[in-house]
């Protein structure tokens, strides 16, 4: 509809999945938590999911993190889940966030834990070919951060192309982040090793996260990357077979169709795909 001459569009329409449908597979809310699990949740809540996440790094942050289990994904190998038990996982804007050795482990398991025809669904972002296609037309407006975004010496307009490339792909080696690191990529230095690599991204993406550490205290830095087929290969090393490029509220299970509590973290970014044990 229109007002004074704007357009205003309402939100998109979702499944709607309510508690009752829960209660009416599984019994009750207790049993369909044991059925489900958002893997790195953070504030997340849903009534019928159970998290699964870091101890809070702060006491400001555990005021506000959602109830969760507890669980370490780079320290801690194994789930605290038992094997053929679960119906979905949900895994959100987490893998890009720590090691790839991590991201195949926690894939493992949750092939491991999963029911026969069990889903899950993991949604990464920045898509690495998505920002590579923004940074190859030169199109700065693509990295749509607020201006009053926190960084280290300086503000995201003092940040070039090369230097927001950097920051979304290996966060501790731009000179915007504040977490430490040896080596820190000058703007030239990344418009070089982009001309250097136009044609081949996959082996200045390997180079730019080699062996980047986890760190507990920024966990909130980006130190993979990650698009739908490094996602599947991945996943086929895992164990899975039936894997599918999915998308916004497109999910092969009909439980995390409901976009009042999935997809919704930056969804113009991001990369979505479901694995079916």
């Amino acid at each position: 509809f229109t007002s004074v001459g704007k357009i205003f569009c309402l939100p998109p329409d979702s499944v709607v999945i309510d508690i009752e449908q829960y209660v009416n597979k599984y019994g009750s809310v207790d049993q369909s938590k044991s059925k489900f699990f958002n893997i790195g949740a953070g504030t997340w809540k849903h009534p019928c999911w159970t998290n699964l996440d870091l101890p809070a790094q702060t006491a400001e942050y555990a005021m506000i993190q959602a109830p969760c289990v507890h669980h370490d994904l780079v320290n801690n190998p194994k789930l605290p889940i038992p094997s053929d038990s679960v119906d979905a996982f949900y895994c959100s804007h987490v893998v890009e966030h720590i090691p790839e050795s991590a991201v195949l482990n926690m894939m493992k398991e949750c092939y491991r834990s999963l029911n026969e025809d069990g889903v899950l669904r993991i949604s990464t972002g920045p898509c690495a070919d998505l920002d590579w296609s923004a940074l190859m037309r030169g199109d700065e407006k693509w990295w749509f951060w607020d201006e009053n975004f926190e960084l280290e010496g300086g503000s995201t307009s003092d940040m070039t192309i090369y230097d927001r490339w950097l920051y979304e792909v290996a966060t501790p080696k731009s000179p915007y982040s504040k977490t430490k690191y040896k080596k820190k990529y000058t703007s030239s230095e990344i418009e070089n090793l982009v001309k250097k690599y136009k044609n081949s991204p996959e082996v200045l993406l390997d180079m730019v996260t080699d062996s980047i550490p986890f760190n507990p205290s920024s966990a909130g830095d980006h130190i993979s990357w990650w698009n739908y087929e490094k996602l599947k290969k991945f996943l086929k090393e895992a164990g899975f077979e039936n894997i599918c490029k999915s998308g916004y509220g497109q999910s092969s299970s009909s439980w995390m169709r409901d976009l009042a509590y999935f997809d919704q973290t930056y969804p113009q970014i991001s990369v979505y795909v479901d694995a079916t044990k």
